[in-house]
């Protein structure tokens, strides 16, 4: 089980946790929750892709190509939380029991340049 507080930041987007759901908020329909109501639900990951897709839609944001899944959007924060707050951070905030299974969402799959200096 996860439990975020409104103040989680990523300080390289300059948002936090709040202003994302504020924004949210504002495009559905005064508040009403675009994934599922805040409880003690448990969530499988269709649910999760599909309220995903919804709010996606919902931003009105659009892609020359393939707008990103879920999991790209996960994989994304895994590597900016790790550069930005360290593996362990990164590993919890996904709720990741082992470091291998958070390493495969920090892997890009050599969609990034290397840097040769």
């Amino acid at each position: 089980m996860l439990a975020f507080s409104e103040a989680t930041r990523i300080d390289c987007l300059n948002l936090c946790l709040a202003d994302v759901l504020n924004q949210f908020r504002g495009l559905n329909n005064g508040g009403a929750h675009i994934v599922a109501d805040v409880g003690h639900e448990q969530f499988s990951t269709k649910t999760l892709s599909a309220g995903f897709r919804k709010a996606r839609k919902a931003s009105g944001l659009t892609w020359e190509r393939n707008p990103p899944p879920f999991h790209e959007i996960r994989s994304l924060a895994a590597r900016l939380y790790s550069d930005e707050k360290g593996r362990d951070y990164a590993q919890k905030l996904l709720g990741h029991k082992s470091s291998e299974m958070t390493d495969k969402y920090r892997d890009v799959r050599g969609a990034e340049w290397a840097e040769i200096e």
